[in-house]
């Protein structure tokens, strides 16, 4: 029993307990939805007073409340009219107006308060007209119908309620009465009585009422009834009430032992379907499987081929149709010796296939729908090297960076153990990179982000020959780049000058940095440097001008060994002092002499001590050569006093290479003085024009990356590298880097390390994101991509809700797929080994021009259905059995029912009298003219006379008969 008839029938039991017997089904569901509407409307009056009174009123729940009750009360005064002795007519009137009180309810709810009562619009009249307009109607039927007709006036009073019947009365000596009763489930039944039950309903009716309706249907049609009586079996012909023709195959005791599979349109169909089952049926086969057979079916000129188990459960179907069965069979027979050799395909997420093309191979990305996403842009002379390069490759995609084409970014990339940085600008130049290679990332990572601060603010410098460098011993300021400003800010704050110094406010009492200088050439090598700090820039300007000064006038003194020095101090006394080999002063006179003679006195009686050493006179500012530890040679400069001014940066191999480098310093003593605190371009010239990014320290992080023809050239393009440089994005760039790029329609393309196109999309998307999302199912699934060829062919698994499989050939033709989806991988992969297993082998059923076969359902109990040669089902068993080999016996019985038939059109009610069923007594059926059974002999007769007698019975005296209604 369905919920729906459950329910029906307990609101019908309940108000025939609590109220009393209905006089029809609109007084039971009247009366609960009078209740309904009573306890919705009581609702929507609580939520209303409990609202004001816990002071939480408010127009949201004025408006709940509002329509709660309103619907409440609409819902119990249609109930009230269902209730009311109306007619039909009205009650549809009553729909009408539920539906307008309703309408308005809900137009009222949405127009308060913002449109109530002088707000907005002010809708008050038009939702109460609206509302009035409904309850009116439901009111008039429910006010008018009573005054009108009186409580019951409009109806004539039941009969068989207050009368008794004829046979009761003596009037008449023979008649029949309609005894309705409840069966063991509580529903309605029925039994026409002559002094004995004569005959009983087929089916049960819920309510009462319903009981009713079919006695006078019974009553109506049963005078009129014809005979029909089946003394052989017999095929049913009937048109339903939809209008469509269909039959069924019945024995001779009625019961039916098939149906036909279809319902036909014309009477003319069903009956060639009846005599094709008669012409067919009783020499037709049964169909015969031993473990798979291909079937062949014709569909719209067309044959497909169909793989088959022995339980006939399609595995495997042909994609597309042939112009003969012969070629269908070619074609089987294809699909088997392919799918025996064929690899099993799962990609999951992406795979990459190897192809051959124009005598070469190569690879592409697919999906898991076969789809290709990106295609290499390489061509391999053999498929094991394409094989080699795709497997090298598909590991890196996990940790592939996404970039944009058209925006600046910073590519930090590791060649072998070292790490370096490239800027790319928005049209994919490089127009930056490391000098030198970098043994950490952090390190690289570094670099790259005092390039970005420093890139947009630095000045362009260009040393001619040799410049002095006045520069912070911290390195300078480290300067961030904001584009919304005009010039950039540092670290601290403070206001930054146009040139990228720094303002420096009077009381500011932070430390101040320490000062260096350095004299560079225009190949940035160091030929001299300061050996001691500065407090600030003027100083070590000063500091320069005295090295200047003094080497202008320095002799040169060259020696090995310890010396000794005598000197004139600052205050014009006499000193000496003993240095070694490195300038080291390791004794000094402790006391000052008058003359330079009795300086000299002083040190001669030390020099006892150190015979070895040289004796050195400085009247005048003096360079130095020496060796160190390590066998290299230096300069340093010493003053008259014998203090170091300056130094060689740098060791050289020989005396001579030392020399070397301090005459460089001569050679350009009076270069310029530039005070440089914070990063700068210097172009210079090797054949082209080139620049490179150098820090306040002299570190050189940044080159350029291509030369340039010009110094216009190079100028004009310095100001794409600092804005490139700004706004670039900072990427590790590994052996893969996809590449998102496109304007109106989206591609992506694969690049290496070196930038150059590994593979390209083979495929536009519509917009970044879509392509963002195709890069990221590459990189997702690459690693466990599987590396594939198709051969021949290959069977494909594949998912949406569930799964399946397709065979295909190495131009992504289906050569065959499975004929139904599973649930899982798993089952689909059990599957595919049946179907691997039994193809090969496969036999060939033909199908006659009728065949029986054997069916189980989902229940594991079989049927037989008649197919005809194109596997179409014409007639189905109505009877199961627990094996197939029962089934098989009872196609042996129906061919003889099929053979031995009789074809009944039913076209009005009919009595059919028949044998029983174990062939003991007679017994009848009342047969509607839908061939639907309306009732039967309530027992089996001994003979055929006595059920005919009942029978006649029945039909003369039930058409006159009283009901009556008995728990």
């Amino acid at each position: 029993m369905t919920s729906r008839l459950k329910i029906h029938q307990n609101l019908f039991r309940l108000y025939e307990h609590y109220v009393g017997e209905p006089d029809s089904s609109s007084d039971v569901y009247g009366y609960w939805l009078f209740i309904l509407g009573y306890l919705v409307a009581a609702a929507g009056v609580l939520v209303f007073v409990v609202s004001y009174a816990g002071d939480t009123g408010s127009y949201y729940l004025i408006r709940i409340s509002t329509v709660i009750a309103g619907t409440g009360g609409s819902i119990g005064l249609f109930g009230l009219v269902l209730m009311l002795p109306v007619r039909k007519r009205a009650i549809q009137a009553s729909v009408v107006g539920l539906v307008i009180a309703l309408a308005g309810v809900v137009f009222s709810a949405a127009a308060y308060p913002y449109h109530w009562r002088g707000h907005g619009m002010d809708l008050t009249v038009e939702g109460i007209v609206i509302t009035s307009i409904g309850v009116g109607t439901l009111g008039g039927v429910a006010l008018l119908v009573p005054v009108v007709t009186g409580q019951r006036g409009m109806f004539v009073e039941e009969e068989g309620q207050t009368e008794d019947p004829p046979i009761l009365t003596g009037d008449t000596l023979e008649g029949a009465q309609f005894a309705v009763f409840r069966d063991e489930e509580g529903d309605w039944r029925w039994h026409v009585l002559h002094l004995e039950a004569l005959a009983g309903s087929v089916e049960s009716a819920v309510t009462r009422p319903e009981a009713t309706e079919g006695i006078e249907r019974v009553k109506s049609q049963i005078s009129s009834a014809g005979l029909m009586e089946l003394t052989t079996s017999a095929f049913r012909l009937y048109e339903d009430r939809d209008g469509t023709w269909q039959w069924t195959l019945a024995r001779e005791d009625g019961s039916v032992v098939g149906t036909c599979s279809r319902e036909f349109d014309q009477r003319d169909d069903a009956e060639e379907s009846v005599s094709f089952l008669k012409d067919r049926g009783p020499d037709a086969d049964v169909i015969e499987i031993e473990g798979a057979a291909f079937t062949y079916v014709e569909e719209r000129d067309r044959w497909y081929w169909r793989l088959i188990d022995d339980e006939r459960t399609p595995l495997a179907t042909g994609e597309t149709g042939h112009r003969s069965q012969e070629r269908a069979e070619d074609a089987a027979r294809t699909f088997a010796q392919r799918f025996e050799r064929a690899r099993v395909l799962d990609v999951d997420g992406v795979g990459a296939e190897l192809y051959e093309r124009n005598d070469t191979w190569s690879w592409r990305l697919v999906d898991s729908e076969d789809d290709v996403l990106a295609t290499a842009s390489k061509e391999f002379d053999a498929r094991r090297d394409a094989e080699a390069a795709v497997e090298a490759l598909l590991p890196e995609f996990g940790s592939a960076s996404i970039t944009v084409a058209g925006e600046p970014k910073h590519e930090l990339y590791q060649t072998g153990e070292q790490w370096q940085f490239r800027l790319v600008d928005e049209t994919e130049r490089v127009v930056a990179r490391n000098p030198d290679a970098l043994e950490e990332y952090t390190e690289a990572k570094r670099r790259t982000e005092q390039f970005t601060d420093g890139a947009y603010v630095a000045d362009v410098v260009q040393i001619e020959d040799a410049e002095y460098e006045v520069y912070p011993a911290d390195g300078g300021q480290e300067l961030t780049y904001d584009e919304t400003d005009d010039l950039p800010a540092t670290t601290d704050g403070k206001e930054a000058t146009a040139d990228g110094g720094v303002v420096v406010e009077e009381g500011d009492d932070e430390e101040k940095p320490e000062w260096n200088w350095r004299l560079v050439t225009d190949d940035r090598e160091v030929v001299a440097a300061s050996n001691e700090p500065h407090t600030d820039p003027e100083t070590a300007a000063t500091a320069i001008e005295r090295v200047r000064q003094q080497a202008s006038e320095a002799d040169l003194i060259e020696f090995e060994n310890a010396a000794f020095q005598v000197y004139e101090a600052d205050s014009g006394e006499w000193r000496w002092r003993l240095i070694d080999e490195d300038g080291t002063v390791l004794a000094d006179s402790g006391t000052e002499h008058t003359t330079r003679t009795e300086a000299s006195q002083a040190m001669m009686t030390l020099k006892e001590q150190a015979p070895e050493a040289e004796l050195l006179e400085i009247e005048t500012a003096a360079f130095e050569l020496f060796v160190d530890d390590n066998d290299e040679w230096g300069w340093r400069l010493i003053d008259e006093a014998g203090k170091l001014v300056a130094e060689d940066p740098a060791t050289h191999p020989t005396r001579e290479a030392a020399r070397a480098a301090m005459d460089r310093l001569l050679e350009h003593l009076d270069s310029a003085v530039r005070t440089m605190d914070a990063p700068i371009f210097q172009p210079y010239v090797d054949e082209d024009w080139h620049w490179r990014f150098v820090l306040p320290d002299g570190e050189i992080i940044a080159v350029d990356a291509e030369a340039y023809p010009t110094r216009d050239d190079l100028a004009d393009q310095l100001g794409d590298v600092r804005e490139a440089a700004a706004s670039a994005k900072q990427y590790m760039i590994g052996e893969v880097t996809a590449q998102l790029y496109g304007t109106d329609e989206w591609r992506f393309r694969l690049l290496d390390r070196d930038r150059e196109t590994i593979a390209d999309s083979s495929d536009s998307y519509a917009d970044r994101e879509a392509t963002r999302e195709a890069v990221t199912t590459i990189t997702d699934h690459a690693e466990d991509a599987p590396v594939f060829t198709i051969e021949d062919a290959v069977i494909r698994l594949e998912s949406a809700d569930d799964w399946t499989w397709t065979l295909v050939d190495r131009e992504r033709e289906a050569i065959g797929r499975a004929a139904e989806p599973v649930a899982s991988k798993a089952d689909l992969t059990s599957q595919v080994e049946t179907v691997r297993q039994l193809a090969p082998r496969a036999g060939r059923v033909d199908f006659d021009v009728a065949s029986f076969e054997l069916v189980a359902g989902e229940d594991d109990r079989w049927h037989w259905r008649l197919i005809d040669e194109n596997g179409r089902s014409v007639a189905s068993g109505s009877e199961t059995y627990a094996t197939p080999e029962a089934a098989r016996e009872a196609v042996g019985d129906v061919r003889g029912l099929i053979e031995a038939a009789s074809i009944l059109e039913i076209d009005s009610v009919s009595f059919e009298l028949h044998a029983a069923e174990d062939d003991d007594g007679w017994l009848w059926h009342l047969i509607d003219e839908h061939g639907t059974t309306m009732a039967e002999s309530s027992q089996v007769y001994e003979n055929r006379t006595d059920a005919r007698e009942a029978m006649n019975s029945v039909k003369a005296q039930a058409p006159d008969g009283w009901i009556t209604f008995t728990d």
